[in-house]
């Protein structure tokens, strides 16, 4: 069984909560609370300025596929400037959003274990981090499109930026390149890619999760 399937179909469940989101739920029907969305933008500019270093950081440790490395690279350089100035900018000129300088538990946690990874750990454990956010988003993304109220839907530019057919290639081409890398690890990284994975899956359902509650960090 490839990486990629044996990894999804065991945390499976899980992806059903996060479609079962009160934020997910209510961006589809274009309900959720601006304030909320607003919060979650501000959160996802910081998170995707980490995720890119770290897309980063595995192209630089890639030595022996240049393909790959390129493909990291380019990843790294996609995150920031197509998500963070195209898509996040549009909300924040159309809704005048205002950032609140917070930083929610499950962002910081997030970011760190991303970053201790992608410098602690072999670069295919890393590569295996970074799959979930890759993949869930294109998943809900086209959950979303196809179930939504998309008409007069304040958030339908989110829900066509990540199922959108170019983001829907990369991210199979993601899925393809860490199920080769998995293929050629050892059976030491191959337990390491595992579990890198499925914690990363547990900080995307908690990513949202704080977003929507408006978690902060400091607020203890």
């Amino acid at each position: 069984m490839k990486f990629s399937e044996m990894v999804w179909k065991k945390n499976e469940e899980l992806y059903k909560k996060i479609i079962d989101m009160p934020f997910n739920k209510e961006l589809m029907e274009g309900t959720l609370n601006k304030e909320k969305f607003a919060y979650y933008i501000e959160q996802d500019s910081l998170y995707l300025k980490y995720y890119s270093k770290v897309l980063a950081t595995i192209s630089s440790k890639i030595n022996n596929n240049a393909d790959y490395a390129f493909f990291f690279l380019k990843s790294s350089m996609n995150a920031y400037i197509v998500e963070e100035e195209i898509v996040h900018k549009y909300f924040r000129d159309t809704f005048q959003l205002k950032n609140t300088n917070k930083i929610t538990t499950a962002n910081l946690g997030y970011t760190s274990f991303l970053i201790n990874t992608a410098h602690t750990e072999a670069f295919e454990a890393s590569a295996a981090s970074i799959l979930p956010c890759f993949w869930i988003y294109n998943e809900i993304g086209k959950y979303i499109k196809e179930n939504a109220k998309i008409e007069n839907n304040p958030y339908k530019n989110w829900i066509d930026a990540y199922a959108d057919e170019e983001f829907s290639k990369s991210t199979e081409n993601m899925i393809k390149i860490i199920d080769d890398l998995y293929n050629n690890a050892s059976d030491y990284v191959k337990e390491k890619m595992i579990i890198a994975f499925d914690i990363a899956f547990v900080w995307e359902y908690r990513f949202w999760n704080d977003a929507y509650n408006l978690d902060d960090f400091y607020n203890v």
